[in-house]
């Protein structure tokens, strides 16, 4: 599966997806019911930064 621009489409709510972060690193996240991704890495999490991109 190709990587889709974050800005382009979101994943359904709860699916549990890959992302890559601002900070150039690959995890696996969520968007939740408000419409915000979490990162399930709390590492990266902790760092705050942005998802660019997601795939399945």
């Amino acid at each position: 599966m190709e990587w889709v621009r974050s800005s382009h489409q979101l994943p359904r709510s709860f699916e549990r997806v890959w992302v890559k972060t601002s900070n150039g690193r690959q995890t696996t996240g969520y968007v939740n019911s408000s419409g915000e991704w979490v990162i399930n890495c709390q590492r990266i999490a902790a760092e705050k930064p942005t998802v660019t991109s997601w795939r399945k």
